[in-house]
């Protein structure tokens, strides 16, 4: 068994490249920070730096061993391919920046995913919530590279998902739209750019960091510029994030958990200065959900004390919960601590049935979870800022809650804030992501 990233993030400290005389890196994310320059690093070759690297790589072995068996259960290894045809995202494998922000199209699956709460400048209390995700779905197997793509060809097919919550105005606006690849949507390969309908998104070219435009229906547009407080961090044993017990259920999961927002919001001649702060995903896959499970309840936490939680519960068919469901904390470097199902609780506590489509969300939720290194049981209740937050697609089929919550603690505190997303309450999602 290799050394895992589990095992990184409790170490606190990941291994020096090579034979190099670079400075060890003190997080996983530094490790991120480093390919920066290009280089690609198999996390699988790394040594552990300081004293005697053969004892303490040893050490982490023995360690990778116990926290593995102690968790979800032992390492599945992932197929080279699907059934289909599509290449599985393979572990140990280190992302190289700003590589990793751009397409990977080959993979069946992929998205790039932004939440964020802004407040108008000037002003104490959030006013908006965001969402903007770009879906990206290849066609058949190996027809993956930008020049097989005609100009309205389906080799690859993209989505755009746009919300906006005004929790002064109590309003949300949605709007989902596909696109065939060519004149009508492009994605980048090699660095993030993004150009489909209502979504653009790029580097910014001064800093680290995202530039983007987000257009709703009723002509309201963001304009942002969204800059990482602390590195990527990729979640998952081994650099790969697990969805279920199938083999092939596997993603490379990178994520900024603090991105630093400025910019405006443009509604008619009125232009809104705004500020805040944002999380971002970017998850590639081929196989996204194990066949027994029907949905999965996920948030993003931001709390007030700088550090971040990421939690997520994937529903089984029969209501239980994967044993791959899991809490992450990301501290104030970036450092990543983690739990699996047997050491957490995820509770409804209160419902609420959409209008639209009588579906009925658990949007009140109470996390209890013990952390790995204090020992103590964490509290997280989330209460939406406002209840009609579901994002209904064209044709109804997959609606799912996708919402800004503030987050209390177990005295009913005011402690961050989250998004929370419950996707799957109209029928099992695991056919249509596979």
């Amino acid at each position: 068994m290799k050394v895992d990233l589990i095992t990184l993030f409790r170490q606190k400290r990941v291994c020096q490249v090579g034979s190099d005389a670079r400075p060890v890196a003190s997080t996983v994310g530094e490790l991120v920070r480093f390919q920066g320059s290009g280089e690609s690093t198999p996390l699988a070759r790394v040594r552990y730096g300081g004293g005697n690297p053969t004892l303490r790589c040893l050490v982490l072995w023995m360690l990778g061993c116990l926290i593995a068996l102690s968790t979800a259960g032992a390492w599945i290894e992932p197929p080279v391919l699907t059934a289909e045809g599509y290449p599985v995202p393979a572990p140990d494998t280190a992302p190289e920046i700003p590589a990793a922000h751009g397409a990977h199209r080959a993979y069946a699956i992929e998205w790039w995913y932004w939440t964020g709460h802004l407040r108008v400048i000037g002003e104490t209390e959030d006013r908006f919530g965001f969402q903007s995700t770009v879906f990206r779905l290849a066609g058949a197997p190996g027809v993956a590279g930008p020049e097989d793509a005609a100009p309205f060809g389906a080799g690859q097919l993209y989505m755009s998902h746009v919300g906006l919550s005004d929790f002064v105005e109590q309003r949300y606006l949605h709007n989902e739209r596909v696109y065939r690849e060519g004149w009508q949507a492009r994605v980048g390969v090699g660095e993030l750019d993004l150009r489909l309908g209502p979504i653009t998104a790029w580097e910014l070219a001064d800093a680290p960091g995202f530039g983007t435009t987000i257009r709703y229906e009723d002509g309201t547009r963001l304009e942002l510029e969204m800059r990482p407080a602390k590195p990527m961090v990729a979640f998952g044993e081994r650099g790969l994030s697990r969805k279920g017990r199938d083999p092939a259920a596997v993603s490379w999961y990178w994520t900024y958990t603090r991105l630093e927002v400025t910019g405006q919001l443009v509604r008619g001649e009125a232009t809104v200065p705004v500020e805040g702060m944002a999380w971002m995903d970017h998850e590639i896959a081929s196989s996204q959900l194990g066949s027994d499970l029907e949905g999965w309840d996920w948030t993003a936490i931001h709390l007030d004390d700088g550090t971040e939680v990421k939690a997520y519960r994937l529903r089984k068919n029969d209501g239980g919960s994967d044993p791959w469901s899991a809490v992450y904390w990301i501290d104030e470097a970036g450092a990543t601590e983690s739990v699996y199902a047997d050491q957490f609780s995820w509770e409804g506590v209160k419902e609420w049935t959409s209008p639209a489509t009588g579906l009925t969300y658990p949007t009140t939720v109470r996390i209890a979870a013990r952390h790995p290194v204090s020992g103590e049981t964490e509290i997280y209740q989330l209460v939406p800022r406002m209840d009609a937050q579901e994002f209904v697609g064209n044709n109804g089929s997959n609606a799912y809650w996708e919402g800004a919550c503030e987050v209390q603690d177990a005295a009913g505190r005011v402690i961050g804030r989250a998004y929370l997303e419950l996707a799957g309450y109209g029928g099992g999602l695991s056919g249509q992501l596979n």
